[in-house]
């Protein structure tokens, strides 16, 4: 059976179309409230065979009924739970047990007791058996039940033209699909859409997330064939930040995530104490009919709707400054939607239509109606020339 919760409150039936599902690598716990009164329905939070840093994993905050757990905030907020398995999983050579540091340098993954490099390096095959049991043993501590699932990384732009990493990737997923199908658990991936593609193909994973990256292989043709259930619009965004002293502080690092419209009202796997949960099929869809995408490099934001279009923008309602996607277009740094990433819309005067960028909940200004995509269920295809993104024109 699959559960609909009731809607949180008054803020979440007004805004239907304010995101609903967000993946954070940080402990949620203060922030509950927060997440509530904004509507938010699904927390994604993080299983790992060892610790990265401190926090990070969901099983190192807690157990399901021990004092004072993040899961059990999280559950006794009213919030459903995505479950991602991650462990250094950012490059090809994960599937041969090794991964890189932050200075390029390659390294051995660490044995199975998580004490030293493993040596030698593991195989693929053992690579999978360790994550799989992982996940599935952080999972069961964790309260989550049966037929829900757990979203398995391949957090870097494979492509379909590497057959050796393919070979390794089906190699690693099949042992991964074979464990948890064992142990009552579905399959998920997030990547690429060549790597979605692919194990889609062998029937490996029962649900597909694409990865936010914008020019990864595969992404742009596997979005437009409408086949993924989430999609990672916006990444590395800072919600509930306070402006104090000049500077935004505080808050809580996330990500956001939508749900494809044509699984509306569908379970995806995401969990409660009482199964699987969906999130409501008007949240959903809401969602999804207010994102566009920018399809030229000029989707400058204009700090007011007025006509002609008035002054550019500058800073958001926290005083930071906005990304700077196209060096040299404006002088300065100016509110701007990068080629091909997402914004949400509001309110539109024929020309111009008031968006949020950054999908922070807030509304940041207003750009031309024709700097964006007609719809969400179409993706421009990235295009890494500057000059010509300048001069791209949307259908």
């Amino acid at each position: 059976m699959t559960i609909v919760l009731a809607p949180f409150g008054a803020a979440a039936r007004e805004d239907l179309g304010r995101i609903a599902i967000i993946d954070t690598s940080h402990n949620v716990t203060p922030h509950l409230p927060q997440l509530r009164a904004a509507g938010v329905k699904v927390i994604g939070r993080y299983l790992g065979r060892c610790a990265q840093w401190r926090g990070k994993r969901l099983i190192d905050n807690g157990r399901a009924g021990q004092p004072g757990s993040e899961i059990d905030a999280i559950l006794d907020h009213g919030f459903a739970v995505l479950s991602i398995y991650q462990y250094l999983s950012s490059s090809k050579y994960k599937f041969e047990g090794k991964s890189f540091d932050r200075k390029g340098k390659l390294f051995i993954l660490k044995d199975a007791n998580c004490a030293s490099p493993a040596n030698p390096p593991h195989s693929t095959k053992t690579e999978a058996e360790l994550d799989s049991r992982a996940a599935v043993a952080q999972a069961r501590a964790l309260g989550q039940p049966a037929n829900t699932a757990i979203y398995f990384g391949v957090d870097f732009n494979f492509d379909r033209s590497d057959t050796a990493t393919a070979k390794k990737m089906v190699e690693y997923f099949t042992v991964v699909n074979r464990n948890l199908r064992s142990a009552g658990y579905l399959v998920g991936a997030y990547g690429s859409g060549d790597a979605l593609m692919l194990l889609q193909r062998q029937r490996l994973i029962h649900f597909t997330w694409l990865s936010a990256s914008r020019s990864f292989a595969g992404s742009t043709q596997f979005h437009n064939s409408g086949q993924w259930h989430l999609f990672q619009n916006w990444t590395d965004t800072t919600w509930f930040a306070r402006r104090t002293g000049g500077k935004c502080r505080g808050g809580l690092p996330l990500d956001t995530d939508i749900q494809n419209a044509a699984f509306a009202g569908q379970s995806i796997g995401f969990w409660t104490r009482e199964g699987p949960y969906a999130v409501p099929k008007a949240r959903t869809e809401a969602i999804y009919n207010q994102r566009r995408f920018a399809c030229n490099g000029h989707a400058l934001i204009r700090a007011t709707g007025a006509l002609p279009p008035g002054p550019l923008a500058s800073t958001d309602h926290c005083g930071r400054q906005y990304t700077r996607c196209e060096p040299g277009l404006t002088r300065g740094v100016v509110a701007q939607i990068c080629y091909a990433n997402t914004a949400r819309i509001g309110e539109h005067n024929g020309v111009l239509v008031r968006v949020d960028y950054d999908d922070d909940g807030a509304f940041d200004g207003w750009t031309m109606i024709d700097n964006l995509s007609r719809s969400f269920s179409t993706k421009p295809h990235y295009i890494k020339d500057q000059t010509a993104r300048r001069s791209a024109v949307c259908p």
